[in-house]
């Protein structure tokens, strides 16, 4: 029986796609238009899977197990929905369906009414360079308004760097209509720390005079800032009658205590006023900068588009003509991952939905069907809020059924899940196993050594006879994932990473890119790296771009050239191409195509994060544990939600949860939050594996600890064969490395300067040269601004004690006479790529002036001093050639003791 309203709760793995296939199709054998069908997803795979899965299921529906459950959703019997079958299929490829994510669609709705926001319509969004014009835009209209002393203030009181502040006016700007209800004003907060300190110190008189009173006692007033009242261990007791003061205790004590403890809470509330009224002040001003922007440029961030279509449906654009404009009312609504919908993005939506459910009569009535998991949301940072999921069944009337049969696992993996998450996700539903999927292998290893843990179950993966793009290692992060990348390629094993895994980086585009830059730019290492990634040198014959499209000119290089060798990607490169107007705005947002490679031509294993793993399965799985530290919360404003309703807002302060119940109620929903967060990013993860799972966990400081993981295995290790499959025995060696020109951090790798002993010890290194290229000039004043910069990096990845040692030495270096003469004189290339001899080089610093070039590598320790001398040796070889000039060598030891500069001769 059809259900016009209805959601399914679709646990991982039980056949969510296949469900939203179900309820397309059966609409379509209804008779439903498919163009007043809208089927909103999140990401341009799951759109593509779901048009593909739907033509795919109509040219063979009589072997496919969509046909019972069409019919048992329809009421039509199996053989006259195959009678149906090819008029269905027609009606669908000739439709203008609406089968795209919600951002697409949104952005449809926009371009359409643009006009009516004083936007043009071929408007672009998060252009190249666009948050670099933002801020410039902002500034300018903080300086016009007067209001640099706000936002130098807040700058200081929030102890944030002017990017930080951005973030959070972002985030303001997106929750514009959530706080459109706050009102904020300012008070005098230093009177009230004034206060406090004189209440401190007539507490400090009444110690020293009693002639009892211990030296723990007198030295626990002693306070000279105000900031470390919240430090002290007496502070937020109800009464000082304790050990410490049991000597010199009276009443009187108390009375000042709680005296300061109601000057304190007004203070904690006056500085929560002060800084979100200046943030606030700040967004009205950054909204603008926005709005000039758009009206400048023509192009809006990503942001940009969900606020102001929500703008528009409000206060511009009736329902009716909204459907007039988009060619036909929506009658029916498909909306996949509900969990991660943002509240903006549902307001969005509701009047159509609820314009879909008010249909009367047969043929006029719509439909309503979402899906989603709650369990799977793992996206609150974007603003997904996961109670939305049921707030909207309630308000919508929808009947809620859960799908809890996972067809993807084996059963040894969904037992495991089960087990873990049952007493740690609230009201988790038990999956079940599938009939005939028996088996499975788990196993949770126990290792500091993460590297070599995930190196050693990989190889035991291949030689068990698993092929290498069968397995998926996810981890934490990006860093954490180029980590794991370059340990496992330098043991032989082809590997490819969300950076790889995009088109933009595959051998045949890179190529196509780099002929791009040469006949564009007219600068020959462009040309070189396009004759190293085809293999060969050819003429190349120069365009006229303004009489010729992108396109055409693309097109023309794959014939001219013969590029094409069977790669398809290049196929899907050219319809990319199509979607820019010139070479110059393909060439300038070339590294924001976020164009996914075809999966057939990326062959290894993939490391990926967690995040972007969702959706997505492997027969094989590794999650590996942070190789850093897990991060503390450092975010300053605290979003305290009831439901899906935004109750209050909070700016993080130590030790107000002491003296303010409703504060520290606050505090512990947004730990419990985060701690639900990490707790579905781990089921999305253990929830990918078909075959295999494991866990490596480290001993201590690991993010698993909150699943109480022990050591262990259960079921057997097997590699499912496919018929005819030739199965790898051993890691085939990387046919291709891209040539990448990019920071040295990310290059040090690459060029092989440095093997340090441990993970720590290479971040060491590689933060120190972070910094280094960081640097604006090589005076203390730009230390600051870089030392901002390595903490955003690096905060995470290094002890504190290790950042600041990084920073000591290149602080001492910017005091060494001897350094700052070599670059003083001339022109100073950070980083700089250099292609010599077909090999690829990155020199730290290369000084040019009018009478010689002088290469400097900078190096954290001496202990492979040799190797060092004959590297730089033939840096010093390469520059000589290339530039015809004297060339002097330097090699820069930034060491613990001191800086030393060694003459490479």
């Amino acid at each position: 029986m059809f259900e016009r309203n209805l959601a399914y709760e679709a646990s991982a793995g039980s056949g969510k796609t296949f469900m939203l296939v179900v309820r397309y199709l059966s609409l379509l054998f209804m008779g439903a238009d498919p163009a007043k069908i809208l089927a909103l997803t999140f990401t341009n795979k799951a759109a593509n899977e779901m048009q593909e899965r739907i033509v795919a299921t109509l040219e063979h529906l009589q072997e496919r197990a969509e046909l019972e459950v069409i019919a048992q959703t329809t009421g039509i019997k199996t053989n006259e929905l195959l009678l149906r079958r090819k008029r269905v299929l027609a009606a669908f490829l000739q439709a203008d369906t609406k089968i795209m994510t919600i951002d697409s669609f949104f952005t449809k709705i926009l371009r359409k009414f643009s006009l009516h926001i004083g936007l043009a319509g071929d408007f672009t969004t998060a252009a190249a360079q666009h948050e670099v014009k933002l801020l410039s835009r902002f500034l300018q209209e903080v300086s016009a308004h007067n209001a640099k002393n706000t936002l130098i203030s807040l700058l200081i009181d929030s102890k944030k760097s002017l990017k930080e502040v951005l973030f959070l006016l972002e985030d303001f700007y997106v929750k514009s209509k959530e706080l459109g209800d706050f009102r904020f004003t300012y008070g005098d907060a230093k009177a009230l720390q004034h206060e406090a300190m004189q209440i401190v110190q007539a507490m400090r008189m009444l110690v020293e005079e009693a002639p009892n009173a211990s030296k723990h006692a007198k030295s626990a007033f002693v306070i000279d800032r105000f900031e470390d009242i919240v430090k002290k261990g007496w502070f937020g007791r109800e009464t000082l009658e304790y050990r410490t003061f049991a000597k010199c205790y009276t009443p009187r004590l108390d009375t000042l205590l709680l005296q300061l403890y109601d000057v304190m809470r007004r203070y904690f509330q006056i500085r929560e006023q002060n800084f979100f009224y200046a943030l606030d002040e700040l967004a009205t001003l950054y909204q603008k900068a926005k709005k000039a922007l758009s009206k400048a440029d023509n192009e809006i961030g990503f942001s940009d588009v969900t606020i102001l279509v929500y703008a528009l449906l409000k206060e511009y654009v009736s329902k009716e003509f909204l459907y007039f404009r988009l060619d036909a009312k929506i009658e029916h609504i498909l909306l996949d991952e509900f969990q991660d919908t943002s509240i903006l993005q549902y307001e969005i939506l509701h009047p159509l939905i609820e314009e879909a459910l008010a249909g009367k009569g047969a043929k006029e009535e719509g439909s309503f069907f979402f899906v989603g998991h709650v369990k799977q949301s793992i996206y609150r940072f974007r603003g997904g809020v996961s109670a939305l999921f049921y707030e909207v069944a309630r308000l919508n009337g929808t009947k809620v059924e859960k799908l809890t049969t996972n067809y993807r696992s084996k059963e040894q993996i969904v037992s495991f899940v089960n087990e873990i998450f049952r007493n740690k996700i609230k009201n988790y539903t038990d999956q079940k196993v599938q009939k005939g999927a028996d088996g499975g292998f788990v196993a949770v290893r126990q290792s500091d050594d993460v590297l070599e843990t995930i190196a050693l179950e990989t190889k035991r993966l291949v030689e068990a006879g698993a092929k290498e793009e069968d397995i998926a290692i996810l981890c934490a992060t990006n860093t954490d994932g180029e980590v794991i990348k370059e340990y496992l390629s330098a043991r032989g094993h082809n590997v490819v990473t969300e950076t790889t895994m995009k088109l933009i980086h595959q051998k045949g585009v890179a190529a196509l890119f780099w002929y791009l830059c040469y006949i564009y730019f007219k600068v020959d290492i462009a040309k070189e790296n396009f004759f190293a990634l085809i293999g060969k040198e050819v003429t190349v014959t120069f365009v006229d771009f303004d009489k010729r499209s992108p396109t055409a000119i693309v097109k023309e290089a794959i014939e001219r050239y013969e590029l094409f060798d069977g790669d398809f990607n290049l196929l899907r490169f050219l319809e990319v191409v199509g979607e820019f107007h010139s070479i110059e705005a393909l060439l300038f947002e070339y590294e924001r195509i976020e164009t996914q490679a075809l999966s057939g031509t990326l062959e290894g294993i993939k490391v990926l994060t967690i995040h972007k793993s969702k959706g997505l399965e492997y027969p094989h799985v590794i999650v590996a544990d942070r190789l850093s530290l897990v991060p503390s919360d450092r975010t300053p404003i605290i979003y305290d939600y009831d439901g899906v309703v935004l109750q209050n807002i909070y700016l993080r302060q130590k030790g107000r949860e002491m003296l303010d119940s409703a504060y520290e109620e606050a505090i512990e929903r947004s730990k419990k939050l985060a701690e639900e967060d990490a707790l579905n990013a781990f089921y999305v993860a253990f929830t990918r594996s078909k075959e295999n799972l494991f866990v490596i966990a480290k001993t201590q400081k690991s993010s698993f600890n909150i699943l109480d993981l022990h050591p262990m295995e259960q079921g057997e290790l097997r590699i499912t064969q496919t018929a005819g499959e030739a199965m790898s025995q051993s890691p085939k060696a990387p046919r291709y490395k891209e040539l990448y020109y990019g920071m040295q951090s990310d290059l040090l790798e690459k060029t092989k300067e440095e093997t340090q002993d441990s993970f720590a010890a290479q971040h060491f290194g590689t933060a120190m040269h972070y910094l280094l290229e960081m640097l604006e000039a090589f005076t203390l004043e730009a230390l600051d601004e870089a030392i901002d910069a390595l903490q955003n990096r690096f905060g995470t990845l290094l002890e504190p004690k290790d950042i600041e040692a990084v920073i000591k030495r290149v602080r001492t270096l910017l005091q060494t006479e001897s350094f700052l003469e070599l670059v003083a004189w001339g022109e100073c290339l950070k980083e700089q790529p250099i292609r010599y001899d077909k090999k690829l080089f990155v020199i730290d610093l290369l000084v040019l002036t009018p009478s010689e070039a002088i290469v400097i590598d900078y190096k954290s320790g001496k202990e492979r001093h040799e190797e060092h001398i004959k590297q730089v040796q033939g840096y010093k070889r390469a520059v000589s050639d290339i530039t015809k000039q004297p060339v002097k060598g330097v090699l820069c030891y930034l060491l613990e003791g001191g800086i030393e500069i060694v003459q490479v001769k």
